[in-house]
């Protein structure tokens, strides 16, 4: 039976992907820090006649990872997909972020990929097949001014991912990386020092982006399959991607005008 590993499983897009392979009869490990929620969601897979387990794993620090590699490795003897979901959000301009926040960014939202990829990798080499996924966001691509940290953390799970899929070649070991625009999830909950503006903007925007964690989760699959690098779902964040290749200064031009226009009168007032 093949296994999938999935950080951040208990909710949101990671529970959509856990959920997508479960039914495709793969072995799902559900990875969380959210011990009630990963074990109801493993307990109601498992009476549906399917094959999950749950692991409790911290990703906020490296030794965390390498308890979680010496109980997966003593229960399984390779993994086919590591999926690097888990994550939290962030809003604010450079003034307004505090070293605690850049801190918090950095550690949860990129080393954690770095961490949980390298101890990890040892059950990957030893599949025929093995893929690895990590989730980043459009906003690694965009770089919209306001959101400092989430930004620099995402563009860096991209570099992460870019230069590994060359180094993973030398072990015929795929490589993706998922750059999600808005779709419904509970990230919003995890922004701290954003403002309500900001939260009552990004909820709006997801709730009306017409994509799901389930149409993500899809593209995902998909691109496993077909060894794609980049997964991007949104048609809007496509297009702006090319735009962005082709016309660099034009967008940048374009996302200052936005910018300056959501920041007209809110002086002194964090993002």
């Amino acid at each position: 039976m093949k296994k999938i590993l999935v950080t951040g499983a208990a909710s949101g897009l990671g529970k959509a992907i856990a959920n997508l392979y479960a039914n495709k009869g793969w072995m799902v490990l559900v990875v969380d820090i959210q011990d009630q929620l990963g074990n109801a969601f493993v307990d109601k897979m498992v009476a549906e006649g399917k094959s999950a387990e749950y692991y409790h794993c911290d990703i906020g620090h490296k030794q965390n990872f390498d308890t979680l590699y010496q109980q997966v490795s003593s229960q399984h003897d390779c993994l086919d997909i590591l999926i690097n979901n888990a994550g939290i959000a962030s809003a604010g301009t450079l003034e307004s972020t505090t070293e605690e926040e850049w801190d918090r960014l950095i550690r949860l939202d990129l080393m954690s990929v770095i961490h949980g990829t390298r101890a990890l990798l040892p059950l990957l080499r030893k599949s025929k097949d093995a893929h690895i996924v990590s989730t980043a966001s459009f906003a690694g691509v965009a770089l919209m001014p306001g959101m400092m940290t989430y930004n620099v953390a995402k563009a860096g799970v991209i570099a992460f991912s870019e230069t590994l899929h060359g180094e993973m070649a030398l072990h015929g070991i795929g490589v993706s990386v998922v750059c999600p625009a808005f779709f419904p999830t509970n990230l919003v909950s995890s922004m701290k020092g954003a403002s309500d503006k900001t939260k009552g903007f990004i909820s709006n925007q997801m709730n009306t982006s017409g994509v799901s964690a389930e149409d993500v989760a899809k593209d995902i699959a998909k691109a496993v399959y077909n060894k794609t690098f980049m997964v991007i779902s949104h048609k809007d964040s496509k297009r702006q991607y090319l735009m962005k290749r082709l016309f660099p200064n034009l967008v940048m031009k374009k996302k200052i005008k936005i910018f300056l226009k959501l920041m007209q009168g809110i002086k002194g007032v964090k993002m």
